[in-house]
């Protein structure tokens, strides 16, 4: 089963904000292997819990986490099946501390911008709005 990972536009700008500021450029490579792991296990990770990564769904948009010292990096994506092929869509990515700031709790501000930001950028993607491309 072929299965390609792509990215968008928004999602790689919002990465490479926060590279540097928010992580490092070793925790940037465990974004890396964790973007292998579900290339190789997609879509059995979505289906089992005990399949590397764990994957969590809300909003009819998928995300992973990435719990660092530094930061809890969460990185939303959409996947699609065409002609065969699955495609693995990232779309937006935000820490946690950055969503709650301070004062609310952060995985609810996550699940608001799934359903928000990400799931617009989601909707552009697949109506051809937003540019992307395949990285494997």
């Amino acid at each position: 089963m072929a299965v390609e990972i792509w990215l968008t536009e928004p999602y790689y700008k919002d990465f490479h904000k926060r590279k540097d500021s928010l992580f490092d450029d070793l925790e940037a490579v465990d974004v890396y292997v964790l973007t292998q792991l579900l290339q190789a296990n997609w879509p059995q990770c979505l289906q089992n819990p005990t399949v590397l990564p764990e994957v969590g769904t809300k909003s009819g948009i998928h995300y992973v986490k990435l719990d660092w010292p530094t930061c809890r990096l969460r990185i939303a994506f959409g996947a699609r099946q065409e002609r065969g092929i699955h495609k693995v869509v990232a779309l937006s990515c935000r820490t946690k501390q950055e969503l709650s700031k301070g004062r609310s709790n952060g995985t609810q501000e996550w699940y608001k911008h799934m359903a928000t930001h990400a799931l617009g950028v989601w909707d552009d993607y697949r109506r051809g709005i937003v540019h992307s491309w395949k990285i494997y």
